[in-house]
């Protein structure tokens, strides 16, 4: 199950970055967790977050497909599902599945190639409740102007 999940994750980075692959980006949300991400100039993007702030067991990777919507001169709003899985666990791989919604803002206008973001993510936990879960980061984007 390890070696699947690993496999579909780079299957569909390399899917959804074979027409962007100047476009990626890197996000480090506070001190939670890490993520690469597609080109969130076209209407769907990706992107793969890791959670590695915990015990190699406890690794968390997650995996959204976005729908971006129009963008505006200062921000961005993007509304997606996910899927949050521990490849490293013995058992119960599949930890939750997440509708992540974000808003990206440009304190630069001369300069978008940097951006503050904030997450707001609903995560369906199997087995358990409910819970809302907060990210706030900075985005650094690739091949943009």
């Amino acid at each position: 199950m390890k070696k699947q999940f690993v496999l579909i994750a780079i299957t569909f980075l390399l899917i959804l970055s074979v027409n962007s692959y100047s476009q990626m980006g890197v996000t480090c949300y506070s001190i939670y967790a890490l993520g690469i991400n597609t080109s969130q100039n076209k209407l769907i993007s990706g992107e793969l977050k890791t959670f590695v702030n915990r015990p190699i067991d406890d690794i968390l990777m997650e995996i959204d497909v976005f729908f971006n919507f129009k963008p505006k001169t200062y921000h961005k709003f993007s509304v997606g599902l996910g899927l949050n899985a521990g490849p490293f666990r013995e058992f119960d791989h599949i930890y939750a599945f997440t509708i992540p919604a974000q808003i990206e803002i440009y304190p630069l206008q001369d300069f978008k190639k940097i951006s503050l973001l904030f997450e707001l993510t609903p995560e369906i936990v199997v087995e358990s409740n409910l819970n809302i879960r907060s990210l706030w980061g900075i985005r650094y984007t690739f091949g943009e102007k």
